[in-house]
């Protein structure tokens, strides 16, 4: 499978109102300017928080969650249903200096989010098998039987424990 792997530095920056920012650096890549599907992990040092799955740019995405949390912040509901990351919260969350590692595949996965979604699938199980927990921050798990998904999470998996 075709994939391009590529990290970035996520800061959380906190308002006074509770309401947060985000900054990743750096400003340029794949990641933040091809809407394809992507694999994102959020970790800090060695800790996994969260694995995502994506089809817009890492940037239109990690935009998203904040306005969506920022609004529940302010308005106390759930825009939409929903309520953005659980780890922009500094209660929930002390690490503000993050690193999200991207995997974009290649655009002819354009359409196939069912098997990008085993792989996050796979990638949520690793953590849990190799570290005894599941990220703190994971909402949801999508298990789907794809074969290859297996083998490409495990084959990301060594590529972040590389990184780190």
């Amino acid at each position: 499978m075709e994939y391009i792997f590529e990290k970035y530095d996520l800061n959380l920056l906190d308002c006074d109102n509770d309401s947060c920012k985000i900054q990743l650096s750096p400003q340029n890549g794949n990641a933040l300017s091809k809407e394809r599907r992507k694999l994102y992990i959020i970790h800090h040092e060695n800790e996994i928080l969260y694995v995502g799955e994506a089809n817009t740019s890492i940037k239109t995405r990690f935009q998203r969650g904040c306005t969506s949390f920022n609004y529940y912040i302010k308005n106390g509901e759930a825009r939409k249903g929903y309520k953005g990351y659980k780890w922009l919260n500094k209660i929930d969350n002390t690490y503000r200096n993050l690193s999200v590692s991207v995997a974009i595949f290649d655009h002819k996965y354009d359409n196939e989010r069912n098997f990008i979604e085993a792989i996050e699938g796979e990638l949520v199980y690793l953590v849990r098998k190799n570290y005894g927990y599941w990220p703190k921050f994971q909402n949801e798990i999508h298990f789907s039987n794809c074969e290859g998904a297996k083998e490409i999470g495990e084959e990301i998996f060594s590529i972040i424990l590389n990184l780190k």
